[in-house]
């Protein structure tokens, strides 16, 4: 599945007016370096964002792999196409892996795709889909993302907290041209269900204590389904 943006982006469409002035083989050879140069600069712009370079498809006037040089001098359009698609969801994947505590290796291994709620593979071919999730199916997956201890610090301390907000952040500002890329918390069938009610209570930094709220919080009552990050993906241009 190809990927399309303006030519600023990391994908590229290339459609140029040239200067009617030149001849039309002159004007198609215009048109072809134009091409060329903006098309080599993307890759480069690809290899290193992504550390090696996506499959390309460049169609000129609507065929593919044509000469770039056989675009019609008047109205004429090359289009170059990238598969970033795999790209952005493997990116996504490996960097949950990296970021994660590696004590068991649970919370690392637990990281998981859906398709349109379908769980799928991260490595393999992933299926077409509106809209890609990726969730961590540990019970204790938003313990690690934004838990605290009863002395206020993050519940983490090998690594930074905030996984999974880091990692979105992170792939918005690479692909946030390519890719919708959102952030949020979501429960899935089979979620872990708290067996007792839990109060809801923030950390108060200026007096270092817990502030306890009295109203009980209807996410937070025995048998509730608890809540994990989730940072959802769908491609522009599908």
């Amino acid at each position: 599945m190809a990927v399309r943006t303006r030519i600023d982006s990391i994908s590229r469409d290339i459609d140029l007016v040239v200067n009617e002035m030149l001849s039309p083989a002159a004007q198609s050879r215009a048109v072809a370096a134009y091409a060329r140069a903006a098309i080599a600069e993307a890759d480069e712009t690809n290899r290193r964002i992504l550390g090696r370079l996506p499959p390309k498809v460049i169609s000129v006037d609507g065929r593919r792999g044509a000469q770039l040089e056989q675009v019609k001098p008047s109205g004429g359009v090359i289009v170059a196409e990238w598969e970033l698609f795999g790209e952005v969801l493997a990116w996504i994947g490996q960097t949950l892996r990296d970021r994660s505590p590696r004590v068991s290796g649970a919370y690392r291994d637990a990281h998981t795709l859906f398709a349109d709620g379908v769980e799928t593979e991260i490595d393999v071919e992933v299926p077409q889909a509106d809209v890609y999730t990726f969730i961590n199916l540990t019970p204790y997956a938003r313990k690690l993302e934004v838990g605290k201890t009863e002395s206020g610090r993050d519940f983490l301390v090998l690594v930074p907290n905030r996984i999974y907000e880091r990692t979105y952040r992170d792939a918005k500002a690479r692909f946030g041209n390519t890719a919708k890329i959102t952030f949020g918390y979501e429960t899935q069938t089979g979620a872990y269900r708290l067996k007792f009610n839990q109060v809801s209570r923030s950390w108060d930094r200026a007096q270092g204590r817990w502030r306890i709220s009295k109203r009980q919080r209807a996410d937070r009552v025995a048998g509730s389904a608890v809540s994990v990050p989730a940072i959802k993906v769908s491609f522009r241009g599908q």
